[in-house]
């Protein structure tokens, strides 16, 4: 079913962008460090500067523990509940525990210690040169690049071991922001459809929209209370054009 839909996701809140973000560069800095090409591992160490950069820039240590904490809560609450299977609920209150642990006993900012590894340092200051990959500019690159793939790998994942419960936290508050709403089938009449969001705690607006749309997106204007999706789609110029006909989707407001 996932090769025959096209998803879309809005986050409503800040820390669900930086969230998202992070999750994308995260997996592309995975899929690239798992092919054997030295290009690929070339673009994951660019995707692991962008990592760090995010890192650096926001407080997503703080974020984190807040969501970690909040869901510790609300699972512990359900213990209550006599229909809830206690010995699943029990490990994944582990590992949520386990998680918010480690974001609150890690030291500093998330990803200072590969930050002030040299070859990073040195790598990352001529990245931001144009042509600055260059042997002459960055021997030190050079070489990385003409390591056995496998060195080059095992680099790579020990940089980024440093910040695994990161993407570990991410995913699992993301996981569980995405899998609380089911899908509805809905339908935007002359390709507009507005959402009330009035007394919800809406964090992620999410759109499904079948491959036979493929040159259609919605794009989102959103409010305190409302949302209004457009959507759209790209002319020849790529310039973007409203849709004016009835679009089918599936909605999930998480």
């Amino acid at each position: 079913m996932d090769n025959e839909i096209l998803l879309f996701e809005y986050p409503l809140k800040e820390n669900i962008r930086r969230f998202l973000r992070l999750e994308s560069l995260f997996k592309s800095f995975k899929s690239n460090t798992l092919s054997l090409n030295a290009e690929n591992h070339l673009h994951a160490l660019k995707y692991l500067f962008e990592i760090l950069e995010m890192l650096e820039a926001g407080d997503s240590r703080a974020e984190l523990i807040k969501e970690l904490a909040r869901y510790i809560e609300y699972f512990k609450m359900l213990k209550e509940n006599p229909n809830v299977e206690v010995s699943k609920l029990d490990n994944f209150l582990k590992q949520l525990t386990q998680l918010h642990h480690w974001t609150l006993n890690y030291e500093g900012k998330f990803g200072d210690k590969v930050r002030k590894d040299s070859f990073i340092t040195s790598v990352k200051q001529r990245s931001s040169i144009p042509g600055g990959n260059c042997q002459f500019d960055c021997p030190d690159l050079f070489l990385f690049m003409n390591k056995n793939h496998s060195e080059r790998q095992e680099m790579l994942n020990q940089w980024i071991a440093d910040i695994n419960g990161v993407e570990t936290s991410i995913n699992v508050i993301l996981r569980l922001i995405r899998d609380k709403t089911k899908w509805t089938a809905e339908t935007a009449p002359l390709g507009n459809f507005m959402l009330d969001l009035k007394g919800t705690e809406n964090q992620l607006i999410r759109i499904k929209l079948t491959t036979d749309s493929r040159s259609i997106f919605p794009e989102f204007s959103c409010g305190k209370h409302r949302s209004n999706i457009h959507f759209m789609r790209f002319n020849e110029h790529h310039k973007k054009s409203p849709i004016s006909q009835p679009i089918s989707f599936e909605l999930a407001c998480c």
